[in-house]
């Protein structure tokens, strides 16, 4: 009896949640899949087949330019159309032809091209997937649904790199590309089943709202350097994370061990279950807060890993602990900062300027990619471990922190 009622209340929990907003949430977590392992792993994959940290650094960077210029044109086809459906088809048709490009790459030049394809196909997917959620999630909090997407999100990525790490060590070393493709024609069915309501949908409640949110619109031009400030330090961390922390790990410190690409496995993999885990009950408590209050409990959570790993740099037999420490810390950051986020952005913006807003909320993301990966790859290169990146990011969280402690909405 124990397992039906526990599926029966899932199930009740589940239908609380209007049906587009269900339908986004899945849309979100196949991407999700998809792009787990393709973000967690890649640099490992080329790491392997014998590209420098600088030129894995700088796939990673050429993504992010090409992202700027799609983000530029989707913000501008959202404030035109407001249509969702032809971004998410055309992203999920590019990021097939990376998924192809990078499975096939064997060189430098190839990798480039796949990546290029990868930073294409964010540019045009993550302004249009949070563009659709406040509209998509009457009359749940935009907070808590932002939650519950990211939340799809921290399952599918888990599942991305779970899985595709199994593949890529057991089955074919590239066989996360191959999961991205599947999970990419997932998407194109699901949106083209739905088009005609998800179409509806969004235009009968883009006439009936009301813009209640005025109050923060006038504060748009006033906090925007703050704001845009705040989100690409954050994404900066982030990206380091998910780039760098691997290549770090698995070269070693300035007295730490260099551990073994399993137990780098084993330290990604229990940061996502562990984001998985507190993913909804963080962004439920964060979302009864202030504006701001996630992107301070964000700034501060990142300035104390970076700190960590820093100090676990210089650190023998302690050093794992540290690590471990770290990453529980980086996860409180991530599940804090990513609901709030996109909220406040699309809170304070101007009603025609929605979808340029989040366009600039994922560009920001992209920025984090083209300063991040690049320079510490060139550091990892010429120094062979990365703890002068950490203690600067972790002096720089402090700082931003600092700067908006005491600013509210």
């Amino acid at each position: 009896m124990v397992i039906p009622n526990r599926f029966f209340i899932s199930k009740l929990w589940w239908s609380q949640f209007p049906f587009h907003l269900r339908l986004i949430t899945k849309i979100r977590f196949f991407a999700s899949f998809g792009a787990g392992g393709v973000i967690y792993l890649t640099s490992l994959i080329f790491n392997n087949i014998g590209l420098s940290a600088t030129d894995i650094g700088l796939g990673f960077t050429i993504s992010a330019i090409i992202g700027t210029l799609t983000r530029i044109f989707t913000g501008n086809y959202l404030n035109k159309t407001g249509k969702i459906h032809n971004p998410l088809v055309a992203s999920s048709c590019i990021s097939i032809a990376a998924g192809f490009f990078l499975i096939i790459s064997t060189d430098t030049y190839s990798y480039i091209l796949g990546q290029a394809f990868i930073g294409a196909a964010a540019g045009i997917y993550w302004p249009t997937a949070e563009f659709v959620v406040p509209y998509f999630c009457q009359p749940i909090d935009t907070r808590k649904a932002y939650a519950l997407v990211r939340t799809s999100e921290a399952l599918g990525i888990f599942l991305g790199v779970f899985i595709g790490g199994f593949m890529n060590n057991f089955i074919f070393l590239k066989s996360i590309f191959i999961n991205d493709i599947f999970c990419m024609l997932s998407i194109i069915f699901l949106i083209s089943r739905n088009k005609k309501s998800i179409q509806k949908t969004l235009e009968n409640s883009q006439k009936k709202a009301l813009d209640h949110l005025k109050t923060y619109q006038e504060r748009w031009n006033k906090n925007t350097i703050m704001i845009v400030s705040s989100l690409i330090l954050i994404t900066t961390s982030l990206a380091l994370i998910q780039v760098t922390l691997p290549l770090d790990l698995v070269k070693g410190g300035v007295y730490r061990d260099v551990l073994n690409e399993q137990l780098i496995s084993f330290i990604i993999s229990f940061q996502l279950i562990l984001l998985l885990i507190l993913q909804w009950p963080i962004g439920s408590w964060i979302s009864k807060k202030g504006k701001l209050f996630g992107l301070k409990f964000s700034l501060i959570n990142f300035a104390l890993s970076s700190l960590l790993l820093f100090i676990s740099s210089y650190l023998n037999n302690a050093a794992f602990y540290f690590v471990f420490v770290a990453i529980i810390s980086i996860t409180l950051g991530t599940s804090s900062f990513l609901p709030t986020s996109t909220d406040v952005v699309f809170s304070i913006a101007p009603s025609n300027k929605k979808g340029y807003a989040l366009a600039l909320l994922s560009q920001c993301f992209a920025m984090g990619y083209f300063f991040g990966p690049f320079i510490s790859g060139r550091i990892l290169d010429l120094f062979g471990y990365a703890s002068i990146m950490w203690v600067a990011i972790s002096f720089f969280c402090f700082l931003m922190f600092a700067i908006i402690f005491k600013k509210s909405f």
